[in-house]
């Protein structure tokens, strides 16, 4: 039989320090004990196929505006071509005539030029790419080669009968547009599957809610547009036009910075 020694030797602390150990595990918004996340869970989510780094991402991509945007000038036909207005006295005139044309040129140039700048910034946030995400930034290309129609008809019908199902037309390619670049976002950004994963937290998430609002911003202009056209219009390219203003520098979390010859790299 154990003697009365024995009691001094029973790990009587054990309880105390197992119970030390469930205390420091994660709890979740109920109280209740979660059970401990590999690092890979919660750094990284799966990317799909093949991946690559964006070079020939970025190379494709500035091509394709690069296209949208020298093709524009081509749709406005010059006066006495063979294409162009015949008939006019002054050339002036003829030339001033043609204000939707280049109305809709300065508002195609202003809209394709925002999103390439946000493409252009991206650059410093995405750091790869995989199936999906390409597949994705091929619908946003898409919408940057279609947006020219929506805003040449809106300009070719501004101030006719047919202005309210114009407004409607364009409003909804901007946010159709927005929707697929925030497609991208939400693809890349879930334990920076395709970004940086060197990016603070924080700077995510002010990027986060900067082309999140813009983008239900560009919804909520559809509903507008069809009670006040004009308005939605003109809530819709003011939101397009912000971007066109320098966002805020990458941030980065401590000790992890790129150097001065990464950021200057193509």
């Amino acid at each position: 039989m154990p003697g009365k020694g024995d009691a001094w030797n029973r790990p009587a602390v054990e309880p105390h320090f197992k119970s030390c150990s469930h205390q420091r595990q994660p709890r979740n918004v109920w109280g209740y004990l979660m059970p401990p996340k590999r690092p890979d869970e919660t750094i990284h989510r799966k990317t799909h196929g093949a991946e690559r780094g964006l070079n020939r991402f970025e190379g494709f991509s500035d091509a394709v505006f690069a296209i949208a945007l020298t093709l524009l000038i081509v749709e406005i036909k010059v006066p006495g071509s063979p294409e162009g207005p015949h008939g006019y006295s002054d050339l002036v005139m003829a030339m001033a005539e043609q204000w939707r044309e280049h109305l809709a040129l300065v508002l195609c140039y202003i809209v394709i030029g925002a999103y390439w700048l946000q493409h252009h910034y991206s650059g410093r946030i995405y750091a790869k790419t995989d199936h999906w995400f390409g597949a994705i930034n091929l619908a946003f290309l898409l919408a940057i080669v279609v947006i020219p129609y929506p805003i040449r008809v809106w300009c070719f019908h501004l101030g006719t009968g047919f202005e309210p199902v114009a407004s409607l037309t364009l409003v909804a390619g901007l946010a159709l547009t927005a929707c697929t670049w925030m497609a991208k976002w939400f693809y890349g950004m879930p334990g920076h599957r395709v970004m940086d994963e060197r990016l603070a937290p924080e700077f995510l998430q002010q990027m986060t809610r900067r082309y999140g609002i813009a983008t239900i911003i560009q919804m909520v202009a559809v509903l507008v547009a069809f009670a006040w056209p004009r308005a939605g219009v003109a809530i819709a390219l003011l939101c397009v036009a912000f971007f066109l203003l320098p966002q805020p520098k990458p941030r980065y979390k401590p000790g992890e910075e790129p150097s001065a010859e990464e950021k200057l790299k193509e």
